[in-house]
């Protein structure tokens, strides 16, 4: 009669001990599983919200239409430009809108309410970057926007344990009307013309700059380039750009005005709707470069005339 409780015993001792690990390991697994599902929602709302914020980012204006001259009305982000009735041009993205978003985020403007309207926009997260990029090559075309930039080395997206990336391709309105390549001038200076084509109203709506892009490392000689517009040298010793000393671009056209910065050309020639051209000279053996006539939305910083046309937006989150 011992013998057989103490063989009960021993049993019920073997099943309970069975029973408890199962459960254990049944709880283990479950808390795993809601550890994962919880990971995935986390993954998807990330994903959702950063997907949601690029398309909004391109194809809307934001609200208001003047947002980015009044941070203070704020109420959603848009960077895309606007047309004359204020509708969107999707995927045109407006550089004065992405230049002062980014000025929004410095450490002084990132107050209430502009920056609750900027977090809410990002689903509430302040973990955010937005990048203006070449995808060819990677390299950012402008600076990056993230909170407080001017006194962040980073944005902090390297020690993020889960990242979103998603991007846009989008225009900048920088638009290459034609281009001379590897420009160099090896035993005689060389005459280089340029033809371009003015369109219907595109005086009045656009501006027209000479941008002139030098190899980089710098070669042992600054190459010396100037620039004639609509005439020819032999009209006068003179001419309408220089390089050095002055610095590219050179505005053929902006705001309205034909060469704004100089007063003091000989025979200066304006732009004309239909074929125009300029005539280049190069000087410094083994120094080439390359030239561009682009033109630009009227009253653009002209700083934005070094862009490319076609660029592309990449919008990150992290947790």
């Amino acid at each position: 009669m011992n013998e057989r409780g103490q063989i009960f015993t021993l049993d019920m001792f073997f099943a309970l001990t069975l029973t408890l690990l199962v459960v254990s390991y049944s709880g283990l697994a479950l808390e795993q599983a809601r550890r994962q599902a919880e990971g995935y929602a986390l993954r998807y709302s990330l994903e959702r919200t950063a997907n949601d914020a690029a398309d909004v980012l391109v194809k809307t204006v934001g609200k208001p239409l003047n947002w980015w001259q009044n941070f203070e009305n704020l109420e959603t982000l848009g960077l895309a430009e606007n047309d004359s009735a204020g509708n969107p041009i999707q995927n045109y993205l407006s550089m004065r809108k992405f230049k002062n978003l980014r000025h929004l985020c410095a450490s002084t403007n990132w107050t209430d309410p502009a920056k609750q309207a900027v977090i809410e926009f990002f689903g509430g997260f302040e973990n955010f970057e937005i990048r203006l990029i070449d995808e060819t090559t990677g390299e950012n075309l402008w600076s990056s926007i993230y909170p407080r930039w001017d006194v962040r080395a980073a944005s902090g997206v390297e020690n993020s344990i889960e990242v979103v990336v998603v991007k846009r391709l989008i225009a900048t309105g920088v638009e290459v009307e034609n281009r001379i390549e590897n420009v160099t001038h090896i035993k005689q200076p060389e005459w280089h013309t340029v033809y371009f084509t003015v369109e219907q109203n595109e005086l009045d709506t656009r501006d027209w700059y000479v941008v002139v892009t030098r190899y980089l490392p710098p070669p042992p000689v600054v190459p010396e380039v100037r620039i004639w517009v609509n005439r020819d040298p032999s009209d006068s010793g003179d001419w309408d750009w220089k390089s050095p000393p002055d610095e590219s671009p050179f505005k053929i056209r902006w705001h309205g005005v034909d060469y704004p910065d100089v007063s003091d050309y000989a025979f200066p020639q304006r732009l004309q709707v239909g074929q125009n051209y300029i005539l280049i000279r190069v000087t410094g053996k083994r120094a080439p470069v390359n030239i561009s006539v682009v033109s630009l939305p009227r009253c653009s910083p002209s700083e934005f005339a070094a862009l490319p046309g076609v660029g592309t937006l990449e919008v990150m989150l992290w947790r």
